[in-house]
């Protein structure tokens, strides 16, 4: 099965290590000859503290957030590779100013037959430049793989910065306006890096989306930004949780966005959007246990 073009830029930070790049030295002397001579060792003023208001706002959110279920979101997407499902990936290659240099887009069915594309179309030649070396000579790049990619488990830490107590002045708590996720009335909770601390923070936004009746994590919306001596990624990522009539979580929808630049090198920013749909029962013979049914 091809490898998942996601799968790829998520790990840039592993393939990227001094221990691959075999021209890491030079980058790195040249890039802290650079530093010093831009003075990048300028002092900042100190965090303003928060606000009565903000104060009252992180309590608030930070006790709701130590009391919410993630275990749909988390199990839905465990869920794909029992359970036969299509799914459609819109992939694309963008120029810094929005134009778009290639695309793709494929239903890939997974079912009790296997794994199979049932339909694909492309325009344009995608250009991953340094990275393509990194990527099995096997792959399509542009193929579907991501049921074996445990996404939650990438941007859900067991223990998220967000949630400690002891990090609320890092952080800005507040509640944005309801939402609706597949007909379910949500509430929105909306986390940011204050001012100050973003340096300290892969984590830059969070936006938690909370089933109203039941305060369950059905949906989610990360920023991140990792920065080394010759590179700097932007990635955002977007998972949505939806509940079969038997009561089993699914996937949605994902979107994914990054924006990698390499010193060097001409920036990257490429986009994906996947939709989950036509749910059914494997084989029998394949088909497990549900661990994933909640009431």
């Amino acid at each position: 099965m091809p490898y998942s073009m996601l799968r790829t830029f998520l790990s840039v930070r592993t393939i990227l290590s001094p221990r691959r790049v075999a021209y890491a030295p030079a980058l790195a002397w040249g890039a802290c000859l650079l530093c010093l001579a831009s003075g990048c060792a300028d002092r900042k003023p100190p965090p303003a503290p928060l606000t009565p208001e903000e104060s009252a706002a992180a309590d608030s959110i930070v006790a709701l957030l130590e009391r919410i279920d993630e275990t749909a979101l988390r199990s839905a997407f465990r869920s794909v590779s029992t359970r036969a499902h299509t799914k459609r990936i819109r992939t694309g290659q963008f120029e810094e100013d929005g134009t778009l240099l290639a695309s793709r887009e494929q239903e890939v069915r997974h079912d009790a037959e296997g794994t199979r594309t049932i339909r694909s179309e492309s325009s344009g030649t995608f250009d991953f430049g340094y990275l393509r070396r990194f990527v099995s000579a096997d792959a399509d790049l542009h193929a579907a793989g991501l049921a074996a990619f445990d996404l939650p488990e990438y941007i859900i830490p067991e223990d998220p910065p967000y949630t400690v107590a002891r990090n609320r002045e890092t952080w800005r708590y507040e509640f944005a306006p309801d939402s609706v996720l597949f007909a379910r009335p949500v509430r929105v909770v909306r986390i940011t890096a204050r001012p100050g601390f973003e340096a300290s923070r892969s984590i830059r936004r969070v936006r938690l989306y909370l089933e109203r009746a039941s305060d369950r994590l059905v949906g989610i919306y990360i920023e991140r930004v990792h920065a080394a001596l010759w590179f700097r990624e932007e990635s955002a990522l977007f998972l949505i949780a939806d509940r079969l009539p038997s009561g089993t979580w699914v996937p949605g929808n994902t979107r994914f966005e990054t924006h990698i630049e390499l010193l060097l090198r001409p920036a990257q920013r490429f986009r994906s959007a996947t939709e989950y749909y036509d749910f059914g029962e494997m084989d029998p013979a394949l088909n497990h246990d549900d661990p994933d049914r909640t009431g």
